[in-house]
């Protein structure tokens, strides 16, 4: 439930890498819980947002304390595509905090549930562009319709190396283990 940033070089070795030490208000399933509160599927959520017309920021981040923000911003009859853009908003300002600590150059690539959010996408890119330093373009922001996947791809490559290297005497896991 943590938010990670990584600066690569042109070979894809890692330069520099930073993790959120934050609540869960960062994550996907914290907006997947706002979603589900608010009625709404997670296919709608990046669509919703764009639809803001004056998005209402959650201002704590602290999972429990932002549900209740969200709760107080519904009883006070605020849009759903305002507090849907407000949360994408309050989470890209962390994530480009975190972005910038890296002091990297060139594209920024999300992957992960978020990386299919185009909501999510847009506050990012909007969060970056604000805090470009000294008028300097803002990284592009880039993801792939497949870029959702990269936490189980890492996991299965992952389990094919340790595999490899625990079949050789170790204790393998097997499917008929399950």
């Amino acid at each position: 439930l943590h938010t990670r940033a990584l600066a690569m070089d042109e070979r894809g070795r890692v330069l520099d890498y930073k993790m959120t030490s934050q609540c869960a208000s960062g994550s996907g399933q914290f907006l997947e819980n706002i979603a589900r509160y608010l009625g709404v599927s997670h296919d709608e959520i990046g669509e919703l947002s764009l639809q803001a017309r004056q998005p209402e920021k959650v201002s704590s981040i602290c999972a429990v304390l932002a549900e209740t923000d969200v709760i107080n911003m519904v009883s006070r009859g605020i849009t759903t595509a305002d507090i849907l853009r407000g949360v994408h908003e309050s989470m890209a300002e962390r994530f480009a905090r975190l972005l910038r600590s890296l002091q990297f150059e060139g594209a920024v690539f999300v992957s992960g549930g978020l990386a299919s959010d185009i909501g999510m996408l847009a506050a990012l890119r909007d969060a970056l562009a604000k805090k470009s330093v000294a008028g300097g373009a803002a990284p592009e922001v880039v993801t792939h319709e497949t870029a959702i996947f990269a936490g189980a791809i890492g996991a299965a490559l992952w389990g094919g190396f340790r595999y490899r290297k625990l079949g050789q005497g170790g204790v393998a896991w097997t499917a008929e283990q399950n």
